[in-house]
């Protein structure tokens, strides 16, 4: 910890009084190091002799229902031994002396995940051996990620000075839910910019800031460069509930941060925009260099840094394990190539739904991914991989795949790999659900177009029809195991309530009197097998009236 006593400046003996064990005590088991930086940055983005300590990642996505996802992620670290010992004293008279050696437990603030902005479920953190991992407070995030972004900037030549530190902040403070959540009116749809009007409002409302539309105007006049840098550097699509490509949304922040003391001041608040432009102005020109730095900042306007204090035997590997439920983002739409398998087939693309899984495999050496149902009523087809833009990866760089009809997974170790993609994985139901659902729809087309046709039937041939009538009704009520296999036979149970609704309308039109065979004169017979004689009309009263 940071210790205010006396050497806690500059200097061997003022670097070693940083770091102090957890209960102050002389022989204490545990080395403290949440609150030192260099470590807690070193972990986050390790220098290139180190880029491979998280060793692995696995991924397990398993899709609940047509609500729910659950991602089971664990991560491998190696030892910490050998980047502990360049930032952490191991000897001297300070108050730490690790002899040359680090204790057996060093507590640090881990990594977790990159995560969306969004409310966490049924988020469940395991440390090494089953032991707690307490996750760290959102502020703390903030205050990571800002001290990342400056440590990246400050070898550029282009340093992060206060004023825009304090933009920097506020970007990664702002949350979307704020007004996605609260003001769902005010949001836009998404990849259209929000008016003017909406921010205005949702400044007024939320940070109780009142701005003129007209100062509004400036202000988005003077970071619009700003935010185009920003989303160049990011390279994924416009995202208007996004800090840093919505700039005027991070000036509700700036009155939460403790060190602003006039964030509601609007000349102020000019202060601050114009400082944090000059300073990507100054990223910009550096040239590709500054790339990472401008789309770590793009990125925490969408994502946040999980952070979590976890007590590690830094000599031995360990495993981190966190569990949490994601929403489950199914769609029905046409894509023109598999990256796996070649051409899909039409009626595939048409008729086939398919979930979406959002896959970061960036920064470990290896990535496992996995993904099934809890439903086994439910098969996966072969998934195809797409950019953010929705546009397949040509290149995979997957190294094995493991795959049936219940289970995808695949394995890659190559650096190349996309950092983010998406997986489309199409669903379908098992074959025997399908067969019988096929026939019993067959057998309802074939009636409907029976009982259209322009003929009369016979009492058997009704007691026929109406056979497979009962078997679609009885398709219609069954309960299907799960809701996403009641989304995926949505579209085939609505055709067969269409062809029951469409043969109850026929057979009351045929009950109406709809294709009845048209009334016949009566004849006049004198036995069977006897001729029919007609009897003349006579002016004299005929035959009878003679009679």
């Amino acid at each position: 910890m940071i210790s205010g006593g006396v050497g806690a400046g500059p200097g061997p003996i003022g670097r070693l009084r940083r770091w102090t064990r957890r209960d102050d005590a002389d022989h204490a088991p545990v080395l403290d190091l949440t609150d030192v930086d260099e470590v807690t940055m070193t972990l986050l983005a390790p220098p290139a002799p180190y880029q491979g300590l998280r060793r692995r990642v696995v991924d397990q996505f398993t899709i609940v229902s047509a609500n729910r996802c659950r991602l089971a992620r664990s991560v491998n670290w190696g030892p910490l031994d050998a980047i502990l010992n360049e930032i952490v004293p191991v000897t001297g008279t300070g108050r730490v002396d690790t002899a040359g050696r680090l204790p057996p437990e060093v507590l640090v603030l881990l990594p977790v995940s990159t995560l969306s902005k969004r409310a966490l479920v049924a988020f469940d953190l395991t440390g090494p051996g089953g032991s707690d991992a307490h996750l760290m407070p959102y502020g703390t995030s903030v205050a990571v990620q800002g001290n990342l972004i400056a440590g990246l900037a400050d070898p550029l030549g282009a340093p992060l000075d206060e004023t825009a530190r304090r933009v920097v902040d506020a970007i990664s403070r702002f949350r979307p839910g704020r007004l996605s959540g609260n003001y769902p009116r005010l949001a836009a749809t998404r990849g259209r910019p929000l008016r003017l009007g909406a921010i205005r409002t949702y400044l007024e409302r939320e940070a109780d800031l009142a701005v003129t539309e007209e100062r509004l105007r400036r202000w988005r006049g003077l970071v619009g460069d700003a935010e185009r840098a920003l989303a160049a550097a990011l390279g994924e699509p416009f995202d208007p509930l996004s800090s840093a490509e919505t700039l005027l949304l991070a000036v509700g922040e700036l009155w939460r941060d403790p060190d602003v003391s006039d964030g509601l001041d609007p000349t102020a608040i000019e202060g601050y925009l114009t400082a944090f432009t000059s300073w990507i102005d100054a990223l910009v020109g550096v040239g590709p260099d500054a790339v990472p730095v401008l789309s770590t900042v793009a990125e925490y306007g969408r994502r946040w840094e999980a952070l979590a204090a976890v007590t590690v035997d830094p000599y031995r590997p360990f495993l981190i394990k966190s569990s949490e439920e994601l929403r489950t983002i199914l769609v029905r739409s046409v894509f023109a190539r598999s990256t796996f398998g070649g051409s899909v087939p039409l009626w595939r693309q048409l008729l086939h739904p398919a979930a979406v899984i959002d896959v970061d495999s960036g920064g470990t050496a290896s990535h496992h991914v996995s993904i099934g149902t809890d439903d086994t009523s439910i098969e996966l087809d072969t998934p195809v991989m797409v950019d953010q833009f929705g546009d397949p990866v040509r290149r995979t760089y997957i190294e094995d795949i493991q795959r049936n009809r219940e289970v995808y997974a695949f394995y890659t170790t190559d650096a190349r790999r996309p950092a983010r993609s998406r997986l489309i994985v199409g669903l379908s139901v098992s074959a025997d659900v399908s067969r019988v659902t096929g026939a019993i729809s067959v057998l309802m087309a074939l009636t409907v177009g029976l009982t259209a046709l322009p003929v009369s039937l016979a009492p058997d041939a009704v007691a026929v029809i109406t056979l497979p009538s009962s078997f679609a009704a009885t398709l219609l009520l069954t309960r299907e195991r799960s809701s996403l296999a009641a989304w995926v036979l949505g579209p085939v149970k609505t055709v067969l309530l269409a062809l029951l609704v469409a043969l109850a309308v026929l057979a009351g039109l045929r009950a109406a009197g709809w294709h009845a065979p048209p009334d016949s004169a009566p004849a006049s017979t004198v036995g069977r097998g006897c001729a029919v004689v007609p009897v003349p009309d006579r002016s004299g009263g005929g035959t009878l009236k003679a009679v």
